[in-house]
């Protein structure tokens, strides 16, 4: 596994600070044997601690474990990154975003820390291209995913948002952050209005749209009493996407509605895919419409890992833990993943 590391990986743990002494652990090597212990097998410090002196006789506290653990997010990062784009996992970023941050806002329900019998939702936000991460929050699950959980959205970001985050209230925030926004809205989020002040029935708007035709639209809706133009684009889905999305909303509707039957307008909502952005004609509709659908590779890669490599399961709440959490589990997958793609296995295994 050395082999698909890059050089100097050794020099750079210890320039980010993730190994300053030799107490317990004697090299970087050995500290990313504790790190891959932990996002593996170890479920707590503790945990850790007392597999590392099974298998290496080495003695560390769980105090000594939290701590090494604190300093590796930075590295980690610069692990996954290497790795990610000599694999050709990072997307390239397009010529006409220059001078743009496209960032990712998410949030994962379901987070269970330590050992704690409750479960939390780890509000994240990360930039598109890069997967570098500007913000780690570990709320309770009432908190919801709101645009205030996010503290260093400004000038220059793009926010790129799923239906959570499809509503005014967003707008209003990155305007205010004098940000920019691309959004997927869902139905009855809020009304749009035309220019004669009549709201828009958007169905109607894009019912001619054959698969895999797309269209825009500017309209209006109202932000601080205020009309506000607003630009929609919109893709219509083709049969197989259709099908996924009406098997996700049968599944949402049965966790989260008490299991009532998807209604006849949410069925003709999901025919379509439609973001409300601010960006002006410099992006085109199918510019737009290509980054939102980047975020949705980013938001299925990341479910993949909550379902294979338990990413859900954090055992700790600090940032610093949650960023080495954060960045050492796509890191682990993609040495998985490079792994079963090279066929780089010890014959004796």
């Amino acid at each position: 596994m050395l082999r698909l590391l890059p050089e100097g990986w050794e020099a750079k743990a210890k320039e980010l600070g993730a190994f300053q002494r030799a107490c317990g652990i004697k090299s970087p090597e050995e500290l990313l044997s504790l790190v891959l212990l932990y996002l593996t097998e170890g479920e707590s410090f503790a945990g850790t601690g007392a597999l590392l002196k099974l298998s290496a006789g080495a003695d560390l506290s769980k105090m000594a474990v939290f701590k090494r653990m604190q300093k590796c997010g930075e590295w980690l990062k610069w692990l996954c990154e290497y790795i990610y784009r000599r694999a050709g996992l990072l997307i390239e970023k397009p010529n006409w975003l220059k001078g743009k941050n496209a960032i990712l806002v998410d949030g994962s329900g379901e987070v269970k820390c330590t050992d704690e019998k409750q479960y939390f939702m780890l509000h994240y936000s990360i930039d598109l291209f890069t997967l570098c991460g500007r913000e780690f929050l570990i709320t309770d699950m009432k908190t919801g995913e709101k645009p205030v959980n996010f503290k260093k959205i400004g000038k220059d970001d793009i926010i790129i948002a799923d239906r959570a985050y499809g509503r005014l209230r967003c707008i209003s925030y990155a305007q205010n952050r004098q940000a920019d926004y691309v959004l997927r809205i869902r139905a009855n989020a809020f009304n749009l209005y035309d220019e004669g002040g009549q709201k828009t029935d958007l169905l109607e708007r894009f019912s001619g749209l054959k698969e895999g035709e797309t269209a825009e639209i500017t309209e209006q809706c109202v932000i601080n009493d205020r009309y506000e133009p607003v630009r929609l684009c919109v893709v219509r889905k083709d049969e197989s996407s259709e099908r996924k999305g009406m098997k996700r909303l049968v599944k949402t509707n049965r966790r989260k509605r008490g299991g009532i039957a998807v209604s006849e307008q949410q069925q003709e909502y999901n025919k379509y895919i439609i973001v409300m952005t601010s960006l002006g004609q410099e992006a085109s509709t199918s510019q737009v419409l290509e980054l939102y659908r980047e975020r949705r590779q980013i938001a299925l890669a990341f479910k993949r890992l909550k379902s294979i490599f338990r990413y859900n399961e954090m055992p700790a709440r600090l940032p610093e833990n949650i960023r080495t959490w954060f960045y050492g589990k796509p890191l682990l997958a993609a040495l998985c993943e490079t792994l079963v793609n090279t066929g780089r296995f010890s014959p004796s295994a």
